[in-house]
């Protein structure tokens, strides 16, 4: 039977999996089959966490959270089941039997669309075939029934050193990686469970677009485990109205991928027993140089 290990950065992710708040560093027991961690931001805190956790008996880890999307069809709420997670010139590679294990406990619901990161620019035939000729409030409920439907990305991910948040940073990093989402903290943990031979996934869930800059009154305003100073935020948009539009769009997409999370987060709590066996000498896991 699999423990896995799950390390979050941030307190919203961890309250997915358990209330109140969690203290940093600390793992915790969810179940027999489940270890939680909350880490903080940055890959550092994320490596410790994750090595705490190899420690307290996990055979197995999963860096799990939000990300921003850097592939243009990417929307709030969407799953990215990663398949390599890179760091500068540097490749981690997911461990294929514990991502086959958890596409099938995905695909038990019938919520969950899983879409090749190979045709990610493509739209279902069915929509391609509606979207010539519907008037258009039609096609407004359709796409809105479509955005709302989880879907579920495998490709490449991308870990930086500090927030990607503006349009710009996000189309370039694009341009240059191919990877479909990023984040600040996978590589830490796919570090530590190399470093220990063990099998790592990364589940991350998106909340801003390719397309969407961040506004400066959230980045200011948020503190290393992702809380929010709502006085101060307050203060800020008061001071600069400009960006409410902005901060209110960033709260809805947060929502949505809120939502996925808490779906994913129940799927993990109780997949030990679903989880392929693995044995540690052959965890799968592989390090090199992108081509």
């Amino acid at each position: 039977m699999n423990r896995i290990g799950i390390v979050c950065a941030l307190h919203s992710e961890a309250r997915c999996f358990i209330s109140g708040k969690l203290p940093a560093q600390q793992p915790v027991e969810l179940n027999e089959n489940a270890l939680l961690i909350l880490s903080g931001m940055g890959r550092e805190r994320a490596r410790q966490a994750a090595q705490k956790l190899a420690e307290a008996g996990a055979d197995c880890l999963a860096g799990f959270g939000a990300a921003g999307a850097l592939a243009p069809t990417l929307r709030p709420g969407d799953l990215v089941l990663a398949e390599e997670v890179w760091e500068g010139r540097k490749k981690y590679g997911a461990d294929a039997e514990l991502r086959a294990s958890l596409m099938k406990l995905l695909s038990r619901n019938n919520k969950w669309l899983s879409r090749d990161h190979r045709d990610h620019n493509r739209r279902p035939k069915f929509f391609e075939r509606i979207s010539g000729g519907c008037p258009i409030s039609l096609l407004g409920v359709l796409q809105l029934c479509w955005v709302s439907c989880n879907t579920v990305h495998g490709g490449a991910l991308a870990c930086a050193g500090e927030p990607i948040a503006g349009a710009g940073a996000k189309r370039e990093l694009f341009a240059r990686s191919g990877a479909l989402a990023v984040d600040m903290e996978s590589a830490g943990v796919f570090d530590a469970a190399q470093r220990n031979g063990l099998p790592a996934l990364a589940l991350r869930v998106i909340v801003d677009a390719a397309h969407v800059t961040l506004p400066g009154a959230v980045l200011w305003r948020v503190d290393d485990f992702g809380d929010v100073n709502t006085r101060g935020l307050a203060l800020d948009l008061a001071r600069s109205p400009g960006q409410i539009p902005a901060v209110m769009r960033l709260a809805c997409a947060a929502r949505r991928a809120g939502r996925t999370m808490r779906q994913v987060a129940t799927l993990l709590r109780h997949s030990g027993e679903s989880l392929s066996r693995h044995d540690k000498g052959d965890a799968g896991m592989r390090e090199g140089t992108r081509e």
